[in-house]
């Protein structure tokens, strides 16, 4: 299984000079856009999952899951452009505070977006998106996936009660172990990149 991380150490660097959250038309929201482009063009055109990573000194979480939806986005990298196109307020409200972000928003478009603002919002503090992928996934195999990866990593953004099936139960296991590799990965650069600050001076964000 094919699988890799997308940091988003970048975008917060473009978001601490952009305060004024944009809007997709918006000139700010070009720059923005031409940054996660680049972060996503190497990702490979194939099914598969992703997941939204909280990751911090303290650890790992899994903070959303979802999937390439083959039916709609025939790839994660077709995904993914949609994925940073749609929640990109999460990455303002990682950098500003989703209080913040949501007061804002709220004033300007006067309560109109308060519903998908909030859905995004649930995802403010991922600082990377992890993913895993092979070819020829059916849309049955990303369904029960997604669902069984959900209940195994419980992810706070996720609102989904179906139940684990038994089915696909190896693929599971792939993409769960694969996952939990990338997770490691994630950890082992974060002790490397202490190491290195704490000998060369601090900083607010990580790759």
């Amino acid at each position: 299984m094919q699988s890799g991380s997308i940091s988003f150490t970048r975008l917060f660097e473009y978001i601490k000079l952009q305060p004024e959250i944009p809007h997709k038309d918006d000139l700010t929201f070009s720059g923005f856009k031409d940054l996660y482009l680049e972060l996503v063009k190497a990702i490979p055109n194939i099914p598969g999952w992703y997941a939204w990573i909280r990751h911090s000194a303290q650890g790992s979480q899994v903070v959303y899951l979802g999937q390439s939806q083959t039916r709609k986005t025939a790839s994660l990298q077709a995904r993914l452009r949609e994925e940073f196109l749609d929640e990109f307020v999460a990455l303002w409200a990682t950098v500003w505070s989703p209080e913040t972000v949501m007061e804002i928003l709220d004033e300007k478009y006067h309560g109109k977006y308060t519903t998908p603002i909030k859905r995004s919002i649930r995802k403010a503090g991922a600082t990377h998106i992890l993913w895993l992928g092979r070819p020829h996934l059916t849309d049955e195999e990303l369904d029960v996936v997604e669902h069984n990866l959900i209940k195994r990593f419980n992810p706070p953004a996720n609102k989904q009660s179906r139940a684990y099936s038994n089915l696909y139960q190896e693929l599971t296991s792939e993409a769960a172990n694969t996952l939990t590799c990338e997770l490691t990965k994630l950890a082992s650069k974060r002790d490397n990149a202490t190491n290195t600050q704490n000998s060369s001076g601090s900083g607010l964000l990580q790759t």
